[in-house]
């Protein structure tokens, strides 16, 4: 099989300042330049590695690459990479690809090249680079002592589900998160809920309902923006609705596809309706980029998406928006949130392993998790971690402390708390078995794709839910008879 699919904070007192304390953050002159933020944290995290019962220079003088997409962790991390080999003596390079290539990129070095060691990986492609034998299971250096000090790296922080969903057919767990995302929430631009009287929506009626009233109002605004494009994760946060609709992609018994009940059908004119109707111009044409800047730039007083790619957001726009937790139909069952998983994965090319995963080790520790989720530089936009769930929260809310060994006070996130209890509750409506779309198998792209195909088609206004889903639904139907068994059981 070689389809691969298609896929079109923190200033610290006395070091480091980012504005007020209430997380509103301030100018950009107001945050620790890249230079020094990077110093002050690249020498924690090493002090950070060092508590763990491990030889970090066992692999002395190993030369490593991984392949990156243009993402905020390869963009983050990428600046300390000086400090892991001081820590190491391990060279770390990255060959970095615009998110639209990286994937072809990946795949072509996995299958043919092997000049990466390591690789970013995605939840949606996993299944597919694991059928292919193209990544290690990480068990096998997770459980060897020389490698791991577990008390160090302590896996409790994730949550069961973002570690399940990572592992596949005999148990193999193929790529270590850095982060995670709940789709389908919803961000309010609350100064323009409250200058039309608008009450925040409990349900997707009332969603609908808020866009149109927004949308035919007098305000230089439309009501709703979300990602619509043709690529494949452009699905995601219809996903949500979908599911939370009660209705499934594929019969996992038969292998035939059901994206076409009902129930579906319905989920589609909703979403498909509200951005057609009361969405921007082009409705169909919107990237996760693009919608969020919709929402930053004050074009719509709706966003409909993941609150994990806010980063982008303009801060002070942020800050006027509230986020909700995914809605649920009227009368309709519990939500079922959609999600993504961030994460770095060891290739089976690589003549360095065991070093490799000292890298994954470091760069997605404790720290090195916090550091990703929260706001640190100038230039560094925080919200794209959150992996390590309940150590983040837990510091955020001073529940946990950052560094024990060091009086370290916390003066701003640049994150929020309607964002972190929208994400927290997102999440926990994720369920891993089944998941809420097939990232279990290996043709979860292709299944996706031709679903984002049919949803942006309803979107753009060029044919209805029920003609969209049913042209789809055959094509589908092929590729789930293509899933191999061990996927299913």
């Amino acid at each position: 099989m070689k389809t691969f699919g298609a896929l079109g904070v923190v200033g610290l007192a006395g070091c480091l300042s980012n504005g007020g304390s209430d997380g509103s953050g301030g100018e950009e002159s107001d945050i620790p330049t890249e230079e020094d933020g990077v110093e002050f944290w690249g020498e924690r995290l090493n002090d950070h590695a060092r508590e763990a019962d491990i030889d970090w220079r066992q692999f002395e003088g190993t030369e490593l690459t991984f392949g990156m997409g243009l993402h905020k962790y390869s963009v983050v991390t990428q600046p300390l990479l000086d400090y892991f080999e001081d820590l190491t003596g391990i060279d770390v390079t990255y060959d970095i690809h615009a998110e639209d290539e990286y994937w072809l990129a990946a795949e072509h070095d996995l299958e043919n090249v092997g000049e990466y060691d390591g690789v970013m990986t995605g939840l949606w492609q996993a299944a597919e680079m694991h059928e292919n034998g193209w990544i290690h299971d990480l068990n096998q250096f997770i459980d060897d002592p020389s490698l791991t000090d577990p008390g160090w790296l302590q896996m409790d922080d994730f949550l069961d589900q973002t570690i399940e969903l990572m592992t596949f057919p005999d148990d193999d767990f193929v790529g270590f998160p850095n982060g995670i995302e709940a789709y389908g929430c919803v961000g309010l631009h609350e100064p323009t809920f409250e200058e039309l009287g608008i009450d925040e929506p409990t349900n997707f009626e009332e969603l609908e309902e808020c866009a149109q009233a927004i949308s035919e109002s007098d305000l230089d605004r439309e009501g709703i923006v979300s990602r619509t494009s043709t690529t494949t994760l452009s699905s995601a946060n219809w996903g949500t609705m979908f599911k939370s609709h009660g209705a499934d992609w594929i019969d996992r018994d038969s292998r035939e596809a059901r994206l076409d009940s009902p129930e579906g059908i319905e989920s589609l004119e909703r979403f498909g309706g509200m951005l057609n109707q009361y969405g921007p111009e082009d409705p169909g044409t919107y990237d996760w980029y693009s919608s969020n800047g919709a929402l930053s730039e004050g074009d719509v007083g709706i966003l409909y998406s993941t609150p994990s790619t806010s980063g982008v957001i303009d801060e002070a726009v942020h800050e006027e928006t509230k986020w909700l937790p995914p809605l649920q139909a009227q009368g309709g069952p519990d939500p079922v949130a959609n999600t993504w998983v961030w994460a770095t994965g060891i290739s089976q090319q690589s003549d360095n392993p065991e070093a490799a995963w000292l890298f994954v080790q470091w760069a997605n520790s404790r720290l090195a998790n916090f550091v990703l989720s929260t706001k640190q530089w100038q230039g560094h936009h925080p919200r794209a971690g959150f992996a390590r769930l309940n150590y983040v929260a837990d510091v955020y809310r001073g529940d946990e402390e950052i560094a024990p060994d060091e009086d370290i006070e916390i003066e701003s996130h640049g994150i929020t708390d309607s964002f972190l209890e929208a994400h927290e509750q997102g999440m926990a409506m994720v369920p891993s078995d089944p998941p809420p779309v097939p990232v279990d198998t290996p043709m979860n792209m292709p299944i996706m794709s031709e679903a984002a195909v049919a949803m942006n088609r309803v979107v753009r206004g060029e044919a209805t839910a029920e003609q969209a889903l049913s042209d789809a639904a055959p094509q589908i139907t092929e590729y789930a008879r293509q899933i191999p068994d061990d996927y299913l059981e």
